[in-house]
């Protein structure tokens, strides 16, 4: 009552003193009190709800229109988050608690200029449990609006025989995952099934663990579903003879196409070159330096990204295959002719000179031979060889056999 009854004075005193008849003016300037009892009212899986007292007369609060500056900030961060501005003394915000966290709030004036903005209050909200106990590794993926993993690593000195368990927050609802598993990398995980995760909200989890000897320290995370979502490959991945790609995305989707973004990966199967190529607010590609005479393929995959960006392409499509057609090139098919009656006509002129040689071999001159007969008897063998034969005529032929004796006279 005191504190008011010295506003409202001061209020009377100002207005009534002032030379240019604004109820607001005034050349001292006063802060205004900090909030007080600044205070967490509840809290589910890392989600908190702060309240506090203005600590002004509700005389200040409606005529200066007093409202509320809110900030946050993790332990191991070095800035302050982007303040809010509010109208209630009342907030939710989703923290990652096993960070630690410092949350501040201070009155602002809007309107009129008597009052400054008052101090912040500040409260400190430490992580519990011990340190070496938290989980590691914590990812999730959504599977095509369907359903979501979670995986975890157990934390380096966690006690034998922990249990950990994980819940989660979507609508409203608390919710403790059912189907545990481990992989094959020995990580934990938790597996929610179909249709339980809503895309169009924020997810909160928790990864807490139990044992007898020791505290566990709680794990928290807040996420959006399309941010960590793995969509289905696109389909029907065709070529065209003019060289564009083009592809389908997979059905069930309500979102727009410009928010998908594309690979295509083009592979040259002759030499095995690859490259990537990016595609974004469309589902079909030109290959502009790609040779239609070469053998290739293609194949892609999608995320979101444009609207909201996810952390995970999807898989790679299946391959199409581009052959190029043999079509008939007369210029190659004369000059291919030609090569080969030249070769011809080589071949055959190589066998005829082996031939000709064989066949046409010439005749002995026995002149070279015998020049005495040629040259001092004029081709006369008998005078040659110094004899004559007597050759008897016979006007009759008979079948008697004849017996000659040759006689070499001196």
């Amino acid at each position: 009552m005191i504190l008011l009854i010295a506003y409202l004075a001061i209020f009377f005193a100002l207005s009534n003193g002032s030379s240019d008849n604004s109820p607001y003016h005034t050349v001292n300037v006063t802060d205004l009190n900090p909030p007080t009892n600044f205070r967490t009212v509840d809290m589910q899986l890392g989600e908190l709800k702060f309240a506090w007292d203005s600590n002004l007369p509700e005389e200040i609060m409606t005529r200066f229109k007093v409202k509320y500056i809110y900030a946050a900030k993790y332990f191991d961060a070095d800035q302050w988050e982007d303040e809010i501005r509010l109208s209630e003394p009342n907030h939710n915000h989703a923290f990652e608690l096993h960070r630690g966290v410092s949350v501040r709030i201070k009155n602002v004036p809007t309107r009129g200029g008597k009052f400054k903005e008052s101090n912040w209050t500040v409260m400190e909200i430490p992580p519990s449990g011990d340190p070496g106990t938290l989980v590691s590794n914590f990812s999730c993926v959504v599977y095509n609006h369907t359903f979501m993993n979670c995986t975890w690593r157990p934390g380096k000195k966690v006690p034998n025989g922990t249990h950990y368990k994980m819940y989660y927050k979507q609508d409203n609802a608390d919710i403790k995952c059912t189907h545990y598993y481990t992989d094959l990398d020995g990580r934990q995980g938790c597996h929610i099934g179909e249709n339980a995760i809503d895309d169009d909200e924020n997810v909160l989890v928790c990864v807490n663990g139990s044992n007898n000897s020791s505290s566990i320290k709680p794990f928290y995370a807040k996420f959006d579903p399309q941010e960590i979502e793995r969509y289905n490959p696109p389909f029907n991945v065709t070529v065209s003879p003019n060289l564009t790609v083009t592809w389908e995305q997979p059905s069930g989707y309500a979102i727009n196409n410009d928010c998908f973004a594309y690979q295509l990966q083009f592979t040259e199967l002759d030499e095995n070159n690859i490259e990537i190529f990016h595609v974004t607010k469309d589902t079909s590609y030109i290959l502009i330096n790609a040779d239609s005479l070469k053998r290739f393929s293609v194949k892609v995959r999608m995320k979101l990204k444009g609207c909201k960006e996810s952390k995970y392409w999807s898989d790679w499509s299946n391959e199409a295959f581009f052959e190029p057609k043999r079509t008939f090139n007369g210029r190659i098919f004369v000059l291919v002719l030609i090569i080969i009656l030249v070769l011809a006509g080589l071949l055959l002129r190589i066998i005829f000179r082996r031939y000709k040689i064989i066949m046409f071999r010439p005749v002995p001159d026995p002149q070279k031979k015998f020049k005495e007969l040629f040259e001092e008897h004029n081709g006369d063998f008998q005078k040659w060889l110094g004899c004559q034969i007597p050759i008897s005529k016979h006007e009759d032929c008979c079948t008697d056999v004849i017996e000659e004796s040759i006689r070499c006279e001196a």
